[in-house]
């Protein structure tokens, strides 16, 4: 008896969930396409209107538009603070107006740190050997062997690529590339 009570009152359960919402969803679908025959008959039908009306208030709208527009333009015009406003903008300008000081004074740190960096000294590099073994290039460098992409010894420096003839050599802070050729 079990066996067969579950089972129905289950599907009496779940037939009764789907006849719900096929009711829901008719009630949906029919509200939908009361709005839309609505619509396409509003906006199919011709509608009487008195064009001349129209018309006539349209016009008079736009040219009292139009006329408390160039009256405030002729005010605008009239007190010159267009032609300050201009001059003052095209002289070169002291300090950056957008810029507080506090952002400033870090810029500027940046920048004088940049400069220093770019400044500092040339560092000599003598590429005066080159191997080739198991398809790895490897270069002799100040007396160091390198392979490609390896840090060299000099704080910031790594070797980018390595031919008979010359050396990259990159700046990794910087990313400035130094080529140095093959010295016999």
């Amino acid at each position: 008896m079990e066996m067969f009570l579950f089972p129905a009152i289950n599907g009496l359960l779940i037939g009764g969930i789907y006849s719900l919402m096929s009711v829901g969803l008719t009630l949906i679908f029919g509200v939908m396409g009361i709005v839309i025959l609505y619509g396409a008959v509003d906006f199919l039908t011709p509608k009487k209107m008195n064009l001349a009306l129209n018309v006539k208030q349209k016009t008079g709208e736009l040219n009292a538009f139009v006329a408390t527009i160039s009256e405030a333009l002729g005010k605008d015009a009239s007190n010159g603070n267009g032609s300050l406003i201009l001059g003052r903008a095209e002289k070169e300008w002291s300090s950056d107006p957008f810029l507080d000081e506090k952002s400033f004074r870090a810029w500027s740190q940046t920048r004088e740190q940049v400069k220093e960096a770019v400044a500092a000294p040339k560092i000599n590099f003598v590429y005066s050997g080159y191997l080739e073994v198991n398809r790895k290039r490897i270069a002799i460098i100040n007396g160091m062997e390198y392979k490609e992409g390896e840090s060299l010894d000099t704080k910031g420096y790594s070797l980018k690529s390595v031919s008979p003839s010359n050396v990259v050599i990159e700046n990794r802070t910087t990313r400035v590339t130094l080529n140095i050729p093959l010295q016999e």
